[in-house]
């Protein structure tokens, strides 16, 4: 496994950051912030595809760390929208 994710870094990180994220959106939008930590597990393992990936150049991880700051940018931004969303249903009485 570990081979697999080391020969196809910018693949892999791409397929954990948004299989992370949809775990995420989904977490929140059922109300279950416990799974916020698992975040900076996504980042741990981000950095380790970096130091450890198979032919990485300056461009693939930058591609790699862009994509897992927008996965963090996604997540922030949803946060707050249903953070928003849930105070509005609770001024109007919903």
């Amino acid at each position: 496994m570990k081979s697999l994710i080391y020969r196809n870094p910018v693949i892999s990180a791409i397929i954990i950051n948004i299989t992370s994220l949809i775990l995420f959106i989904y977490s929140i939008s059922k109300g279950e912030y416990g799974y916020v930590a698992f975040l900076m597990l996504t980042g741990v393992i981000n950095r380790r595809i970096i130091d450890n990936g198979e032919k990485l150049n300056k461009q693939k991880k930058t591609i790699i760390i862009t994509s897992c700051v927008l996965m963090v940018i996604i997540f922030i931004a949803y946060s707050v929208y249903r953070h928003n969303v849930i105070n509005e249903q609770i001024i109007n009485g919903l």
